[in-house]
């Protein structure tokens, strides 16, 4: 079975035809928006980690919303694998009541913090900047109540269908980055987006904001040096990414969940909108393929429905199958390179993007 597609934008595709794919090659690696999505990538995470990571000799940027942000922290942290492997453990194992307030997710979201992410870890980014994101919000998606946030999320998604363009009315981009972090952008798009520095007061809170999704669980009142206001899931502004990332002397590797790609949490449900080509130039992404989703469990991957649709004991032997079959995408991967990263098994992004 071909578990894993790969596509490359027009430089990357050209970078892999001249000279492979190595770690060496990487300035950035990124993580996407999705929650327990990422549980089909489990084993590339702890490969990366493992085996591409440590030899990367330079400066490698690690930007990631929601989960994609706790993934890169653990990436960036002083024990990768180790940490992934907690990510996993305590993101499959969650349990909760019936019906389940914000405060009891909350606290669980709390809970797995606990056990990837400590200010220690700042000490290790030296070489691997982490970049975090989160949405600092506006309007009554500023509101704690269920009900106003209601209104304004309904807003958001009538103004979203419309255009893109709308979404900064509501949200502004807030990258909480490693000193010295500094991302290949091109150029920014609408969104206000700041930089803010991380340290040890505002760590742990622009971790839990950047996966604090709205309803679901609470916000992060102002972290340490951020602009005032409440911020929540970085997914909102960045769901899959589609910003131009486009580093002077090297490639984006992005591991993704998906062929399908989103600009942000609100496009899920609009099939006319994609990530641009043109952004992805310079980047590699590896997902699974249909053929290894079709042969999960359910025929599809994991996502957070699976925690209304199933009982606790059926959702986990779930998503245990699917971190277990995850085994395959990082075993082709590295059969891959192993050839020679040969480019007749690379799409060009146009596959998958506009």
């Amino acid at each position: 079975m071909q578990a894993i597609d790969i596509y490359a934008g027009s430089e990357a595709y050209r970078h892999i035809e001249q000279h492979g794919l190595k770690p060496e090659h990487t300035r950035m690696i990124i993580g996407a928006s999705g929650g327990p999505k990422w549980f089909v990538l489990s084993h590339l995470d702890r490969y990366l980690v493992e085996h591409w990571l440590p030899k990367i000799p330079h400066k490698i940027d690690l930007i990631g919303s929601s989960i994609g942000a706790f993934r890169m922290a653990c990436y960036a942290s002083k024990d990768p694998l180790q940490a992934i492997k907690n990510l996993e453990s305590n993101y499959v194992n969650q349990r909760y009541s019936a019906k389940p307030t914000a405060r009891e997710v909350t606290q669980s979201v709390e809970e797995m913090l606990d056990v990837i992410a400590s200010a220690e870890d700042l000490q290790h980014h030296q070489l691997r900047k982490l970049h975090i994101v989160a949405a600092r919000t506006k309007g009554y998606c500023s509101s704690e109540n269920k009900f106003v946030q209601s209104l304004g999320l309904a807003g958001v998604v009538l103004g979203n269908y419309m255009s893109r363009n709308t979404l900064p009315m509501w949200f502004d981009r807030v990258i909480f980055q490693s000193p010295g972090g500094e991302l290949p952008v091109e150029n920014w798009d609408k969104f206000k987006t700041s930089a803010i520095t991380l340290c040890e007061e505002n760590y742990r809170d622009a971790l839990f904001a950047s996966g604090a999704i709205p309803i679901v669980i609470e916000g992060v009142e102002t972290p340490y040096g951020a602009p005032k206001g409440l911020y929540r899931d970085g997914g909102m502004v960045d769901y899959h990414f589609d910003l131009p990332f486009k580093p002077k002397d090297g490639l984006v590797l992005y591991p993704h969940f998906s062929p399908v790609m989103k600009p942000g949490w609100f496009d899920k449900s609009i099939a006319r909108r994609k990530i641009s080509a043109h952004n992805y130039s310079h980047t590699v992404v590896i997902c699974p393929s249909r053929e290894f989703i079709d042969s999960l469990p359910h025929q599809k991957i994991p996502d957070r429905k699976d925690f209304e649709k199933m009982t606790t004991e059926a959702r986990i032997d779930y998503w245990k199958t699917a971190v277990e079959q995850s085994k395959q995408i990082a075993e082709q991967f590295d059969q891959w390179l192993s050839q020679g990263a040969p480019i007749s098994a690379v799409q060009p992004i146009e596959a998958i993007a506009n």
